[in-house]
């Protein structure tokens, strides 16, 4: 949709006429207020208010026929509106007229609770550029406001019949470390990324990840993510993952970690997509499993990874409890991510915190123990939404910049209503946050450059 279009969608919304409530709404006043991205101008009634809105060059006329008010001459102390005037017109009508210092776009809309009707009057130019990527994929570049404030936005829609599916994906190449969103789409022919889930600054993955039905990554604290069975997609709260090594004897141990480094008392699962090995030292024990039997057994450290294979490391008091364990010894894992649709899910991607909940704002910041740098302030953001149809919303929005203030996560919750969500879940921003688009950076990093991250979120060809 073009520039042109799009104002034309403002403007008739505007002049939408609300059905007659009433014989006469009175008109008890007029205020102002003054944002850097707008002015709004605000009626007070005690009922709805009919109106007719007309717009010609610097002139804009908003007709009540059946609302009464007192001539007012409000000043609004702003360079961009020259004059105010609400004038009763006819019998029981009035008529609000704006002279304007430049040809600008506007809004008009009804509130009740009580019942205003709210003019904004916009500095910025609204832009809704967009384009189609492929069957049921579509691009849109946003040019916005929102509580006054100038944002720029990146929106990924993609309809459930699209012929592409949001996956996870190691930025590194192999999950861990860190590497660039845009190289790593670039390699694997993705129709378009964005940064995922957090990270440390070692790179170990703050969050779980899965795909094709097998987890990359574990956080044992419950976290919102993105869940999808290849089919239906969802926003699911309380994502947290349980793992248990079943030794020989009954011996049960508990998984602290997923393919990150082994650390002084701990216990960690490793596969494939780690690395070629796990790159342990020497002080610990390690068992190799293939099909849930034993083929190796090591003191060494860093055992080799190969394809369906996993490794067990143990350090401290787990190494010794994987001591009598041997070659040919049956040794089951167990996972469970704490959530039936995050266990039958081929794609989960944890992030934090929930921002919608069933068309609602719900932001979980204290109930998933999110740091006050993500949950406080505004700034550049990177979510996920789910509308009713199941159409799911990928979002980049830039902060730090003169172009686009970024957001507060309750500020992000209200724009994902506004763009027709009704779940929706928050992932790593600030400086991680970016978005790709046929192997371009659309979106403008706070860094000044795109940031090595852990995990993105790709459209992949559907599986």
């Amino acid at each position: 949709m073009n520039v042109g279009k799009f104002c034309g969608v403002v403007l008739a919304a505007a002049c939408y006429i609300i059905p007659s409530l009433a014989d006469a709404a009175p008109i008890e006043s007029i205020r102002s207020s003054i944002s850097p991205a707008r002015v709004r101008l605000v009626l007070d009634s005690k009922e709805a208010i009919n109106y007719k809105a007309e717009k010609d060059g610097k002139e804009l006329i908003v007709e009540m026929p059946d609302s009464t008010a007192k001539k007012q001459q409000p000043v609004v102390k702003d360079p961009f509106i020259k004059k105010v005037k609400l004038e009763p017109e006819g019998k029981k009508g009035s008529k609000l007229q704006i002279t304007l210092a430049k040809d600008c776009q506007y809004k008009i809309y009804q509130l009740k609770g009580p019942d205003r009707l709210v003019i904004d009057i916009f500095r910025i130019n609204i832009i809704k550029e967009s384009k189609q990527l492929a069957k049921g994929v579509t691009y849109t570049y946003l040019q916005d406001e929102l509580n006054g404030k100038q944002i720029q936005g990146y929106l990924l829609s993609v309809d459930k019949k699209a012929d592409y599916e949001l996956r996870p994906f190691s930025a590194a190449g192999s999950y861990n470390g860190r590497g660039y969103v845009s190289k790593r789409a670039a390699q694997l022919g993705l129709l378009a990324a964005v940064n995922a889930s957090y990270f440390d600054s070692d790179g170990w993955v703050i969050g779980v990840v899965k795909d094709r039905g097998e987890i990359y990554a574990m956080d044992a604290a419950p976290h919102s993510g993105y869940v999808s069975d290849g089919k239906n997609r969802a926003i699911v709260k309380d994502i947290a993952y349980t793992g248990t090594v079943k030794l020989p004897g009954s011996k049960t141990l508990t998984l602290k970690g997923m393919n990150r480094a082994r650390i002084a008392e701990d216990l960690v699962l490793y596969n494939e997509y780690y690395a070629t090995s796990t790159r342990t030292n020497q002080f610990g024990r390690e068992i190799k499993l293939r099909n849930g039997r034993v083929i190796a057994v090591s003191t060494a450290g860093n055992m080799s990874i190969e394809p369906g294979t996993q490794v067990i490391s143990g350090h401290g008091a787990n190494a010794a409890a994987l001591a009598g364990v041997r070659v040919g010894d049956r040794v089951s894992v167990s996972e469970t991510l704490g959530s039936e649709a995050a266990d039958k899910a081929r794609v989960v991607i944890g992030g934090g915190p929930l921002l919608l909940e069933d068309g609602r704002v719900n932001v979980r910041s204290r109930e998933e123990n999110i740091a006050a740098d993500i949950a406080r302030g505004r700034a550049p953001r990177t979510a996920i939404g789910v509308k009713k149809d199941g159409t799911l919303l990928v979002l980049v929005v830039d902060g730090r910049n003169s172009a686009s203030s970024g957001l507060t996560l309750e500020e992000l919750a209200q724009y994902f209503l506004r763009l027709g969500a009704r779940d929706a879940v928050n992932f790593d921003g600030g400086g991680s946050s970016v978005m790709v688009v046929n192997k371009s950076i659309v979106n403008k990093p706070s860094d000044g450059r795109e940031r090595a991250v852990s995990i993105g979120a790709g459209l992949f060809p559907r599986y």
